[in-house]
């Protein structure tokens, strides 16, 4: 099957105590955290990158996005679209794992 270059899903970013929390409303599963909100932006794309890629691999549905405007988001939370870029992630979970040693 023929995948697209990359994703673009909505992300929701909510501050919880000392964290942000990361979920993505469209992709079941798809959650991190992290103690800054530079880290929890890098974090939700590897996450988005690695569930795309296993959707792919195992034939599951991929589904639409929703409209970043059409998300409630939380009291104190924002919502960013994150892109995935799938041609590095499909070449590094492809890589025989004797290759990067």
């Amino acid at each position: 099957m023929n995948y697209p270059k990359y994703y673009m899903y909505p992300a929701v970013f909510q501050p919880d105590g000392d964290m942000w929390t990361v979920t993505f409303p469209d992709i079941e599963n798809a959650f991190t955290s992290a103690e800054t909100l530079e880290e929890a932006i890098i974090d939700a794309r590897a996450v988005l990158e690695d569930c795309m890629y296993f959707r792919e691999i195992q034939n599951d549905e991929i589904p639409l996005p929703t409209r970043a405007g059409d998300i409630d988001v939380p009291s104190g939370g924002f919502v960013q679209m994150v892109a995935a870029f799938m041609s590095p992630v499909r070449d590094m979970w492809e890589e025989p794992a004797g290759a990067l040693a």
